[in-house]
């Protein structure tokens, strides 16, 4: 599943990387705009990389994705600075980062799981970290790895899910960032990340949050039963996504040292973006606390944000 690994799909030869990985980021400009086959870790990544209907509803979000990488590349690759919802999704990860910043260590071992293009992995490589970065979707793996190239640190990326990951070194830290509430069995994933933590490890993570995610301004049409059932939202061949409530999503973490669980009410693109208009970091992070400490605004959030200590 490494990049040392890849083949190509066009004629012209990929760089050699020497070891195992990850690699120096100093290394990776050859991969910068190419694309390539790396081994998957789930049967079905090949053919829904090629179009195939999913068979499980769960992987209908890489259907969806694989439509919006033809459909709006620009907006899927926004890392890149003049793409629309850059700044947008910066300010989103500064969000986060205001609670997890003070787990990632300069030079930490870095596990992104479901990275995507790697907004996360691009903060922690500035910072010296050692990343590698965990994906279904491979056309989000080359854009990480673009992004990656020239960069401090070392990166590496696997295409697979968050049940079937690789055997690798243990990690320091792990980011799930908007990822448990997208694979059907999120416990099923937490118990495969255990083998991969080193004693103390910290595992950063967020999820769609119940009430707050059916006020946001891209909930599906005729998704309203979901608030009042298992919390799960499935538009075939499109998306699929489980929605938590504060217990449930506290409850993965049962065999951890919970150190934080706070709502994100997504000032920028949850329940509040309509009224909140055009805003600085300053003002977003304000308008934050105080939807936080509101006790009527504090269940509209958009997602939860956890960090947890392995016991291990």
């Amino acid at each position: 599943m490494s990049l040392r690994d890849a083949q190509a799909l066009d004629d012209a030869p990929l760089p050699k990387l020497d070891g195992s990985g990850p690699f120096l980021c100093t290394d990776l400009h050859g991969f910068k705009g190419r694309k390539y086959l790396l081994q998957p870790g789930h049967p079905e990544l090949v053919a829904l990389h090629d179009g195939a209907q999913a068979s499980d509803p769960a992987l209908d979000n890489l259907v969806g994705m694989r439509r919006w990488w033809f459909e709006h590349p620009d907006w899927m690759d926004f890392l890149t600075p003049e793409h629309p919802g850059h700044e947008d999704k910066l300010l989103e990860r500064e969000l986060y980062l205001d609670h997890w910043r003070a787990h990632i260590q300069p030079g930490a071992r870095v596990l992104d799981l479901g990275g995507g293009i790697g907004r996360f992995s691009q903060w922690c490589l500035d910072r010296g970290c050692e990343v590698e970065l965990i994906d279904p979707d491979l056309r989000s793996l080359w854009a990480a790895v673009g992004h990656a190239a020239g960069r401090p640190g070392r990166f590496d990326v696997h295409w697979s899910t968050g049940d079937t990951l690789p055997e690798l070194p243990p990690f320091d830290v792990v980011i799930a960032a908007e990822v448990l509430c997208y694979v059907p069995d999120p416990d099923a994933v937490v118990a495969a990340l255990k083998p991969l933590l080193k004693p103390g490890a910290v595992v950063l993570a967020s999820v769609e949050a119940r009430y707050g995610w059916a006020m946001g301004p891209d909930v599906a049409e005729g998704s309203l039963g979901a608030l009042f059932g298992d919390g799960v939202v499935h538009v075939e061949g499109d998306r699929w996504v489980r929605t938590f409530t504060e217990s449930g999503f506290k409850a993965i973490f049962s065999e951890f040292d919970l150190l934080s669980l706070e709502p994100s009410h997504y000032v920028l693109s949850g329940p509040f973006e309509a009224a909140a208009g055009e805003l600085d970091v300053d003002t977003i992070r304000a308008f934050e606390r105080q939807l936080r400490a509101d006790p009527v605004t504090r269940p509209l959030n958009r997602a939860w944000m956890a960090a947890a200590r392995w016991r291990g």
